[in-house]
């Protein structure tokens, strides 16, 4: 018989349970001597593999430095460039301004050859813009008692105003190196830019919304406009051959008469019971 102590004797395992029912512990195991060489070999490895992520990094950094400086350095050369042309007095854009409303004179681009300004169109430019938008989402309120067509009309407006701006005096400044005719390019944008100066007041009148309205305020500002640049380039224009002359005036004309019915037809082409432009 077996005893009461031995019931309950505690047993330990031998060691070849423990092998079989450990499955982390295997005594009978011999050290792999390889493996323990290899590990500064493996520090090593990890070693120059961190040096060479931390050198590709420091590497990025230096050229996105370096990208950084040159595009800091072209922003700069760039506002460098144009800085001159915003030297300008208010008694000079007032006088600018005075001409452009009555263009009687053909000596502008006489008294901006030494001092051409961008300050005066591009305020004028970026002032239309506001007028447009705001003067046409009146003008299809009144007549239609639609929504406010503002903040619609903005991007589109500043799209239009800023490419005729700038975009229009570089074909007409193309065309006339093609014919050999000396024009500098930053004249012509001054002298289509104070050309447009009449067609604030006019717009803010078309925002009434009256039809015919309209239809004489707009016909009056770009004829105004028109007349202000041919005659300013009139002494430039007769020496070309006539059929350059032509191609230079049907150009001209048709840039023109393309402004004339957007403004009109998108902008301020609002009748009663028309709907507004998508």
């Amino acid at each position: 018989q077996t005893s009461y102590s031995q019931k309950f004797l505690i047993t330990l395992p031998t060691l070849e349970e423990k092998v079989k029912t450990d499955e982390g512990y295997k005594p009978s195991e011999e050290v792999d001597s390889e493996k323990v060489l290899s590990q500064p070999e493996d520090i090593k490895n990890e070693r120059e593999n961190l040096e060479k992520v931390e050198n590709q990094t420091e590497a990025e950094n230096k050229n996105q430095t370096e990208y950084s400086s040159t595009y800091i350095d072209k922003l700069l050369c760039v506002f460098n460039f144009i800085r001159p042309y915003f030297k300008v007095t208010f008694n000079d854009i007032k006088d600018r301004v005075k001409r452009s409303f009555i263009p009687i004179k053909n000596d502008f681009l006489d008294i901006v050859e030494k001092n051409p300004d961008l300050y005066g169109p591009f305020w004028i430019y970026t002032t239309l813009i506001y007028v447009i938008a705001a003067g046409g989402a009146l003008s299809y309120y009144f007549t239609n008692s639609a929504n406010n067509y503002f903040q619609m009309f903005v991007p589109v407006a500043g799209s239009i105003l800023y490419s005729f701006g700038f975009g229009f005096p570089f074909a007409l400044w193309l065309c006339m190196k093609i014919f050999k005719v000396e024009m500098k390019y930053i004249s012509l944008i001054c002298l289509y830019g104070y050309s447009l100066c009449c067609l604030i007041p006019v717009l803010i009148l078309c925002s009434t919304g009256f039809g015919w309205i309209q239809w004489i305020c707009l016909t009056y500002g770009i004829a105004n406009s028109t007349a202000f640049v041919l005659i300013n380039l009139w002494n430039l224009i007769k020496e070309l051959e006539q059929k350059n002359r032509y191609i230079f005036l049907g150009i001209f004309g048709g840039g023109q008469f393309i402004l004339f019915l957007i403004l009109k037809f998108y902008f301020f082409g609002s009748f009663k019971g028309n709907a507004a432009p998508n």
